[in-house]
């Protein structure tokens, strides 16, 4: 997951057009400490050597020049919170992208294995129904689990295309460069250690990167709205000088230009208090989200990492250990096969259970990335890389027994 984050940095055109604004941010920034450019009028009549030269520049921009300063300060902070919080988000999608389509592919092996068994099994019952050791009905029954593990794989493989060309797009990669893409092929086991959550959840009010671009905006906001108050009062205020030369710089004048509003700015200033406290509420609604989310994701993941460690610690062995049994008991002739297809179809249920607690666990974490970095939060984090769990270790859930129908067909045959 951390390699896909990292390519997606460098490929994604998404994310390189979001990163522009921080370009546009520190052109305006040079603008605003700069200051104000004069405008010069040079005029000569058509008749006579008088020429005239006029210089006229804004007053309020003169005079307000440092506010105007620190208000582009304000706003280059604010591009560079918001872009922090967009690579957050983006980092938070590709993952995403990354487990829906990883857990794709495990669902599509789990189905592929238990079609085989199914097949397999169809056709022992098959040698067996010919033999007339078992009934018809059995043999139809046998028949029917084939053809549903035949459909859950076709389902299942109707889910890999789809995720792979989301996780494609959301890279930026090119279809030649896609076609060198080399994925991991199961999901790594969630963590052993459960999450901090208390201490997870006030780091990540404190450092949110969604928060801080809300204080961002706040700040910037703030930082101009003096001098924005007294603009909706003078709109223009506009200093000139005008020399005239005829011969010899002769004659010299200087003005002053008001524009006042008829409102005398009462609309502006409105406006201004207005989008301050907008801004504000937004940003109390980014803490009340930020903390709703976190708080949803972190339970989420906990919840979900539980139930993955007990499906692979108890429900898997468990129906392994049952399947086993009733193996021995069909193959004794104790059972029928109703019940020795029903067993068949818990296990398949149970790994498909365990693959689904797994995703949700991942995806909550890729949730909780938005905020907080997790393996900050817990001991023995996983990076997500496929070499760091054995299969002998992660108990993979789609290794089914060897199918008991060979077995049947050899003790009753």
């Amino acid at each position: 997951m951390d390699e896909a984050v990292a390519l997606a940095f460098l490929t994604s055109p998404r994310l390189q057009a979001e990163l522009e604004v921080l370009g546009i941010a520190r052109a305006d920034l040079i603008s605003s400490v700069l200051p104000t450019a004069p405008f010069l009028e040079i005029s000569r009549p058509t008749s006579g050597n008088i020429l005239s030269l006029d210089v006229s520049a804004s007053l309020l921009d003169l005079i307000f020049w440092p506010q105007r300063a620190q208000a582009g300060k304000a706003a280059m902070e604010a591009a560079q919170a918001r872009a922090a919080a967009v690579l957050a988000d983006a980092a938070a999608d590709v993952r995403i992208a990354f487990i829906e389509h990883t857990a794709a592919v495990q669902a599509l092996d789990l189905y592929r294995q238990a079609e085989a068994a199914g097949q397999a099994a169809q056709l022992a019952a098959e040698a067996m129904f010919e033999a007339g050791n078992i009934a018809r009905v059995d043999y139809d029954r046998q028949r029917q689990f084939a053809a549903q593990m035949t459909a859950e794989r076709m389902r299942a493989e109707g889910q890999v295309g789809p995720t792979r060309e989301r996780l494609i797009a959301i890279l930026g990669l090119t279809q030649e460069r896609a076609e060198k893409l080399q994925l991991v092929s199961r999901l790594p086991a969630p963590a052993e250690a459960a999450l901090d959550t208390g201490r997870l959840i006030g780091a990540a009010m404190d450092d949110s990167l969604q928060v801080a671009a809300a204080e961002a905006d706040m700040r910037q906001m703030a930082a101009g709205r003096g001098l924005r108050n007294i603009e909706a009062l003078m709109r223009d205020a506009e200093f000139g000088a005008e020399f005239e030369r005829d011969g010899s710089w002769s004659d010299e004048s200087y003005s002053l230009g008001l524009a006042l509003p008829v409102d005398l700015g009462v609309a502006g200033r409105q406006r201004v208090a207005s989008e301050m406290r907008q801004a504000f509420q937004r940003l109390h609604q980014a803490r009340l989200d930020s903390l709703a989310d976190i708080r949803s994701s972190a339970q989420t993941a906990e919840s979900a990492r539980a139930l993955a460690l007990f499906h692979r610690d108890v429900s898997l062995p468990v129906s392994a250990e049952v399947f086993d049994g009733v193996v021995r008991d069909f193959n004794a002739m104790q059972i029928g096969m109703f019940e020795l297809l029903q067993s068949r179809r818990d296990r398949v249920d149970a790994g498909r259970d365990y693959l689904e607690a797994v995703t949700d666990y991942w995806r909550a974490r890729a949730e909780l990335e938005r905020h907080v970095r997790v393996s900050d939060f817990e001991s023995g984090a996983d990076t997500g890389n496929e070499d760091d769990h054995p299969q002998s270790e992660e108990k993979p859930v789609e290794h089914s027994p060897p199918d008991p129908n060979q077995h049947q067909g050899h003790d009753h045959g």
